[in-house]
């Protein structure tokens, strides 16, 4: 049963590839404020699983709801097509690799998704944009294009454009995976304040303090599978299951 304040389920998602099964019925609810650390190794489908929630990956089956927006998906085949472009646009998507375009400027950038997708006037959009760049730490950087910022000034103009969609969640794929060390707490500042204002956020991470510190729940995808959830208390001081127990062993 889907509670009151859920902003997004899903049930039972599957993904194959070809003969290999990658998620085997993974089912999650994020209610409003709630931050999901997902965890795993490499290849437990937990950036898959990201994407199947947005559809940038179609689940082979399996069932997606947002604010009441679901798609149902059989044998691959999403059974209620017009409600797909909805679910994306209430779901902001925070990329390792940002994403950006490359011939905007850092404030176009921001810019272009209300203006295309919900057509919002361009003065208002860039009103919008100039607070969330500023929001961001980048009030000086508006002009410049992404080819002279930093990865971590570039994946925070990406986290500025997801904001800057108003969406009832955000996705992050390891958003700070492809940065340089030094540039890493830069991202995760902007990350941390998100959560403390309340913002409803699903992050695949292998960032593990922000995972204890900072999620409302943490889940641990081993082979395709959830192997264990629960609160990061619990989680990372009394873990239930071997392959967590050799997880957090490994990355500490």
């Amino acid at each position: 049963m889907t509670q009151p304040d859920s902003v997004l389920k899903a049930e039972d998602i599957r993904k194959s590839f070809g003969e290999v099964e990658m998620l085997k019925g993974i089912s999650l609810e994020a209610r409003q404020h709630d931050v999901i650390s997902i965890l795993g190794a490499s290849g437990s489908g937990k950036s898959t699983f990201l994407r199947c929630l947005n559809f940038l990956e179609t689940p082979s089956s399996g069932k997606v709801t947002v604010h009441g927006e679901d798609v149902l998906v059989k044998n691959g085949k999403p059974q209620n097509l017009r409600h797909i472009e909805r679910i994306r646009s209430r779901l902001g998507m925070v990329f390792q690799q940002f994403n950006l375009w490359t011939h905007r400027t850092v404030l176009e950038n921001v810019m272009e998704g209300p203006i295309q997708v919900k057509r919002i006037a361009r003065a208002e959009a860039r009103d919008r944009a100039e607070a969330l760049l500023t929001r961001v730490g980048l009030q000086d950087r508006m002009q410049m294009y992404p080819a002279h910022l930093s990865g971590g000034q570039q994946q925070r103009v990406a986290i500025a454009r997801a904001l800057a969609m108003d969406p009832d969640a955000i996705l992050f794929d390891e958003p700070t995976s492809a940065l340089d060390p030094e540039l890493v707490g830069e991202v995760l500042k902007v990350m941390q304040s998100l959560a403390a204002e309340g913002r409803t956020m699903i992050v695949v991470t292998h960032e593990m303090a922000f995972a204890r510190d900072v999620s409302s729940e943490v889940v641990f995808l081993h082979e395709g599978r959830i192997a264990e959830r629960g609160p990061p208390d619990v989680m990372f001081n009394t873990p239930n299951t071997s392959e967590f127990q050799r997880f957090i062993a490994k990355v500490k």
